[in-house]
């Protein structure tokens, strides 16, 4: 007689109930991030920013671990390049995790410890002298880099990769359209699958960050204040949750602040949890009463367009006013990164006297905005027609 063989199906969507359960059973300490209150039933996308030491991510591991426990769900760690995924870059990733023994309390005493190889995390138990005397046949979080996506494409599968986190994706070093390969390479895990959701964590913060523009979120990171979370929709149906996390100002945190960090620079805020990092702007100067020079003068960028009026004035000479535009006309002179047939194009910089002007009155920092929004865009089209790449 033919055994007959019972295959397990596979879950179409996360109990999440039971998982918030096992995770709680965890006892994590109650003023530390509790990935347990985000709406899952709802969104897919979960940025979450604050100042470091809240405990995003080794929590947000926590919740992954348990999945992988519960569902065999593997985690999908995200970087920007490889270089952050090397051992010495990794070696403190779950030393929180350790120092707490939860790698015990999550696998039921079946591991104790953790061991990093081939850009997978694996379960181990080892002996007093720290050897490795046993270790699971896969790893429960394997590391990806955005910089690698083009590799991963054709080479890398994981059919169990449901829990995606973007670690530290709040940085300063943005390579050209890198937010599209970050989109291909979260492609390329779920292939097919409506199953899985995305963590984005950043420990520091921005409120004008490229990755904000990108997931058309500038108009809630732009005034929503600090401890505050919303819920939105893109243009094209993406449900993504944002929040900016903070911890409670203890007597101990504002005395720290105060001992090391108590200075007037307000960039420092991201350092202290007292608000965002700011890129200060020059804004338009309303006492200030310019002679207009031209108006006709445009930025494209995605799906923003800047108009800028060359004036010039007594108190600032010639200068450009920037802001947001509503059409263009005829006779318009547009900046765009997109080499476009249409003549009233301008590719990057643009190639004439007056196009050679403008863009030495933004060297020169004599451009003026109406709002910060405008002033990180125009700042993020310049960044972006300089490092585009060049086919020759």
């Amino acid at each position: 007689m033919q055994k007959t063989i019972k295959l397990t199906r596979r879950d179409p969507s996360f109990n999440f109930s039971r998982l918030i359960s096992e995770y709680n059973k965890l006892k994590c300490p109650p003023n530390v991030f509790n990935p347990c209150k985000l709406p899952y039933d709802r969104d897919k996308y979960f940025v979450l920013c604050s100042e470091r030491s809240v405990g995003k991510t080794t929590n947000v591991l926590l919740f992954g671990m348990v999945a992988h426990e519960l569902y065999g769900t593997q985690i999908q760690y995200i970087r920007q390049t490889e270089v952050m995924l090397e051992p010495k870059n990794m070696r403190q990733l779950f030393a929180t995790i350790l120092k707490f023994d939860y790698v015990r309390k999550v696998t039921h005493n079946k591991w104790s410890s953790l061991n990093y190889y081939a850009r997978g995390w694996y379960y181990c138990n080892r002996d007093d002298s720290g050897k490795i005397t046993e270790q699971d046949s896969t790893p429960f979080m394997f590391c990806l880099a955005i910089n690698r996506n083009i590799i991963y494409k054709s080479t890398y599968n994981a059919p169990d990769g449901d829990i995606l986190i973007f670690d530290e994706f709040v940085s300063k070093f943005y390579p050209q359209d890198e937010f599209v390969d970050f989109c291909d390479l979260v492609k390329t895990i779920i292939r097919e699958r409506q199953k899985p959701i995305v963590f984005m964590l950043g420990n520091t913060i921005d409120r004008y960050h490229a990755y904000f523009s990108e997931m058309e979120l500038l108009k809630i990171t732009t005034t929503m204040p600090l401890g505050e979370h919303s819920e939105t929709i893109t243009a094209g149906g993406v449900p993504i949750y944002v929040e900016f996390v903070t911890r409670e100002k203890t007597a101990e945190k504002l005395t720290l602040n105060r001992l090391f960090f108590g200075f007037r620079n307000k960039k420092l805020g991201a350092i202290t949890g007292a608000d965002w990092s700011i890129t200060p702007m020059q804004h338009i100067d309303k006492t200030d009463t310019p002679e207009l020079i031209t108006r006709n003068l445009y930025i494209t960028i995605e799906d923003y367009l800047i108009n800028l009026e060359l004036v010039t004035s007594e108190l600032y000479g010639m200068h450009v006013l920037a802001h947001f535009g509503t059409q263009t006309y005829p006779d318009s002179h547009i900046y765009s990164c997109d080499n476009m047939l249409d003549f009233r194009y301008r590719y990057k910089f643009g190639h004439d006297k007056l196009d050679k002007l403008i863009w030495t009155l933004y060297e020169r920092k004599k451009f003026f905005y109406a709002n910060n929004t405008i002033g990180a865009l125009v700042d993020k089209y310049v960044s972006r027609a300089r490092n585009e790449h060049k086919l020759y």
